[in-house]
């Protein structure tokens, strides 16, 4: 096997990868709520006879995962009551239209004409218990939500978001549909992490930045070009000792 062409090779594959985490990333940074993902950078690993950790050897073992970066996003103001952003580490929850329950940090919610809660996409914000939210649509113009997510209307609580956290948001969810996240079995907790709060008329913002994301789109570039040269020298240098050993011989 040649070292070098199968290492190059695989070089090239990360960087094709990095630059699509960072594509997406990019692309996402408009979404309220949204939680980057980062790059895992890793290679299979061997237990030598001293119970020490080596690498495989392998050169096409190098290879990028990813995590999803769950730190806070800035808070930014918004007109709508119904728009809200959690200061903390909680997760609204929302009920799937196949009946699941997914967790999201994106609060630009709006009221249907019937008077339910739902997200952008349609999906129904869960209150009390998990019950779809709902309030009168009628008065729905009229309501305040305050730092625990209780909607007010003419003085009078008519409802309250629901919200969960985890004890470990990084191994708990994993990516679901429209940018929401599915819980493992039993990590949820009910109710929002101490200290946390609601804020209404406002949303969080994308956690990604734009300008480091368009260094690391730079350095990404870079590792293929670099990973693509190496695989073209060592590919001339082959072909070079091929036909050298190649006039010898005849």
């Amino acid at each position: 096997m040649n070292v070098g062409l199968y290492s190059g090779a695989a070089g090239m594959r990360v960087g094709q990868d990095y630059q699509s985490l960072i594509t997406e990333n990019l692309a996402m940074q408009s979404v309220p709520g949204f939680k980057q993902s980062l790059p895992v950078f890793s290679t299979d690993m061997q237990v030598s006879s001293d119970g020490s950790l080596t690498a495989s050897g392998n050169p096409a073992a190098i290879q990028m995962t990813r995590a999803t970066d769950f730190s806070q996003g800035p808070i930014e103001p918004s007109t709508s009551a119904y728009h809200l952003a959690i200061e903390g580490k909680s997760f609204f929850e929302v009920k799937e239209a196949d009946g699941s329950t997914t967790y999201t940090r994106n609060g630009a919610f709006t009221v249907s004409p019937t008077g339910q809660v739902m997200t952008s996409d349609g999906a129904l914000v869960c209150g009390s218990g998990g019950s779809p939210l709902t309030v009168d649509p009628s008065k729905a113009s009229q309501a305040s939500i305050g730092s625990d997510g209780t909607i007010s209307i003419d003085g009078a609580a008519s409802g309250r978001v629901d919200f969960a956290h985890f004890a470990n948001p990084s191994v708990s969810l994993t990516p679901g549909p429209h940018g929401r996240f599915v819980a493992q079995g039993g990590s949820a907790q009910e109710g929002m992490a101490p200290g946390d709060q609601v804020m209404s008329n406002s949303l969080e913002g994308s956690n990604s930045n734009p300008v480091e994301a368009m260094a690391d789109m730079i350095m990404a570039s870079r590792l293929y070009e670099a990973n693509s040269k190496a695989v073209t020298a060592v590919d001339d240098n082959t072909n070079q000792l091929i036909t050298t050993v190649g006039a010898h011989s005849s």
